[in-house]
């Protein structure tokens, strides 16, 4: 079958930048959080620091698996299967309902975590609060969640975009108010001031924000009539099944990858301040040059599984080549850019010459580390739009945990490299998941060949 190359790229790029731009936009709220406790005292930052890490690691887990409704939902599109997508959708939601229990009450009572961590005792109890306030807001977080992963699986990820992008402009006004007490301006009396704590308060209420934005849209948009949404309906034994088979080994996914991250910064931490904080900014520049390549392999998987859902594997298979191809060609760019502008950058996130002149030593690890990772995020999206799961993650903790966490330790304090020997290991790490996934993908496809062949 003859595929016009360019239209294909188009699609590709069509679908994968709005995604981008709203992955943009929840960053924003973060760096918003850290900027605005940052600037009413040290211990507002650190608990707004340690609550937020706990969050991440909470809720990216719960995030993942609900991205399970996103392959199977966009097969029944590409399919022209429109009552099936709805029916997908109910039973995303249904799924969510399961995650939130045990989600909210990991958020509700965080203390066994923040003791685990360390945190001193004034920065725990901000901690345990900003986190008591998220956990309001993780209903609607969760719903939102299931939502967007809807929108991208058919093709309308502009409308998330924009409601996204209110998040930040509410985050300053809402910030301002509960953090230092000003509620009486908005008309509201008792609460007092909150804060570090008000930052989670001000993300809940943005959470029930964008759902009721998302829920009137539904509800009011011509374009979902199609997929028949009203109601929750009942629980679909066979489609619950489908989708968390799919969904709780991406979530693992994710908690393996955001883990395996957030333990080598507490290894880290104990290399001393100047290594702590450089390795603070190599980590902020690789998660936010992360966003494109996780945006184009999203696209990349959503494409693949509408093709496949209309029958045209060879199609699928063609744009997930295509999507590899710009989401290399993006990578090794940035790389490029980091390596030239290292210095600048390094200035940018701090005044500290020592801080700074570690950072700059770092940079050619994360520039090598974020082509390898765009590549294995950008595979693990295409295995999914086959519906393979398990295997991926099986894949990364070995990576990860064994090559990048193991690795690093060995590197950083049996070879004496310190921060440089787990940003090594991570790069190598996410290089053995990459090979590992391109191989579990061909031979995906030679075995789906030979199928259709017989």
């Amino acid at each position: 079958m003859k595929v016009n190359r360019l239209s294909e790229i188009r699609a590709l790029l069509s679908l994968g930048w709005p995604l981008f731009i709203s992955q943009l936009a929840v960053m924003a709220n973060g760096i918003i959080d850290t900027a605005m406790a940052g600037q009413r005292s040290a211990a507002d930052l650190a608990a707004v620091a340690i609550g937020s890490s706990v969050y991440y690691i909470v809720y990216v887990g719960l995030m993942g698996a609900l991205q399970a409704i996103s392959p199977i939902a966009a097969q029944h599109y590409g399919a022209g299967r429109m009552h099936a997508v709805g029916e997908t959708w109910r039973q995303g939601q249904w799924m969510a309902l399961v995650l939130l229990v045990p989600g909210a009450l990991a958020l509700a009572f965080p203390g066994p975590m923040l003791r685990w961590l360390g945190a001193a005792p004034d920065v725990a109890a901000g901690a345990e609060q900003y986190l008591r306030f998220i956990a309001l807001g993780m209903p609607a977080a969760l719903w939102f969640r299931a939502f967007t992963t809807f929108n991208a699986a058919v093709s309308r990820p502009r409308i998330v975009m924009l409601i996204n992008l209110a998040g930040p402009m509410l985050k300053v006004p809402l910030n301002l108010v509960l953090l230092d007490g000003s509620q009486a301006a908005l008309g509201l009396q008792g609460i007092g001031a909150l804060g570090g704590a008000g930052c989670g308060l001000s993300t809940a209420l943005i959470a029930w924000s964008s759902a009721g934005l998302g829920l009137l849209l539904l509800r009011r948009d011509p374009f979902y009539q199609r997929f028949a949404l009203q109601g929750w309906g009942r629980p679909n034994r066979a489609a619950l099944k489908e989708l968390m088979v799919l969904g709780l080994p991406m979530g693992g996914t994710y908690l393996i990858d955001v883990s395996a991250f957030q333990l080598m910064t507490l290894l880290i931490a104990r290399s001393g301040t100047e290594m702590t904080g450089a390795s603070a900014i190599a980590g902020s520049l690789a998660a936010t040059t992360f966003m494109l390549p996780l945006a184009l392999g999203n696209a990349t998987c959503v494409l693949c599984a509408q093709h496949l859902g209309a029958q045209s594997p060879a199609r699928a298979r063609h744009t997930a080549w295509l999507g590899l191809s710009i989401a290399l060609g993006f990578a090794l760019l940035t790389a490029l850019l980091i390596g030239l502008l290292r210095e600048p950058l390094a200035h940018l996130y701090t005044s500290d010459p020592a801080v700074a002149a570690i950072a700059i030593s770092l940079f050619a690890l994360v520039a090598a580390y974020h082509v390898f990772d765009a590549l294995q995020c950008v595979l693990a999206f295409i295995l999914r739009a086959w519906k393979i799961a398990v295997a991926p993650m099986v894949i990364f903790a070995g990576s990860l945990w064994g090559v990048g966490v193991g690795g690093g330790w060995w590197l950083a304090h049996g070879l004496g490299w310190q921060a440089r020997g787990f940003w090594f290991a991570a790069a190598l790490a996410v290089a053995f998941a990459a090979t590992g996934l391109f191989v579990l993908l061909l031979r995906h496809w030679a075995a789906e060949n030979a199928r259709g062949s017989a």
